[in-house]
């Protein structure tokens, strides 16, 4: 299902890293690349993130966010499937992450140096992963730009669109992934508490009602 309101990387859309790797015949050991599961609400990893890997989703959405200097978790990314994230080791430690599955995952590991060889020696590959990078980039600037602009009942429509997207699980269950959000995620992603997403979420459903 693809959805207008989230940015996309043209030319791009429908390229499979994994898929290109097995065109170009490139030699793939379990060491370079491993296929896992993760169950609903595990946590994928933990700050600080110093595992060497890159991860894929298969299968379902990951949380990705951090922790406030008085240890209260906040959220800044929801992926859904055919996404990537982890730790590219550029920001010289400065990385601090976690990730938890939304649903039941699958999860595609790539090694670090693997990942980061062959994103540099293919320009096809090396192309996508810039598209991908400017696709991100957009998407979080787009985020800002709904902060800054729009009253609080509009971000929240605009996070609605943003995130109505079918996904699957790892179990084969369809969802839409905005359901999965909770207030909580909902207000970190667009800088309100969750009580007050709670309050117009219920004055909505009063006017519908």
């Amino acid at each position: 299902m693809r959805n207008v309101n989230r940015p996309s990387n043209e030319g791009f859309e429908d390229f499979d890293l994994f898929s290109e790797l097995n065109n170009l015949e490139i030699f793939i050991s379990k060491e370079h690349i491993l296929e896992i599961d993760v169950k609903k609400n595990s946590y994928i990893y933990l700050p600080p993130n110093k595992e060497n890997y890159i991860y894929e989703i298969i299968y379902g959405a990951v949380k990705l966010g951090g922790y406030s200097d008085n240890g209260e978790s906040f959220v800044y990314e929801i992926l859904p499937h055919q996404e990537f994230f982890g730790n590219l080791k550029y920001l010289n430690g400065q990385f601090q992450e976690y990730a938890k599955a939304l649903v039941d995952c699958k999860i595609r590991v790539y090694d670090l140096d693997f990942f980061k060889t062959i994103i540099v020696t293919n320009p096809i590959i090396t192309n996508w992963f810039i598209s991908y990078l400017v696709k991100r980039w957009c998407s979080a600037e787009l985020k800002l730009k709904n902060i800054k602009e729009k009253q609080i009942e509009e971000r929240i429509i605009a996070l609605q669109k943003h995130y109505n997207l079918q996904i699957e699980d790892a179990n084969g269950k369809s969802h839409i992934l905005f359901n999965l959000l909770t207030k909580q995620d909902m207000g970190d992603l667009i800088g309100v508490t969750r009580q007050t997403v709670a309050s117009i979420l219920q004055k909505e459903k009063q006017l519908i009602f």
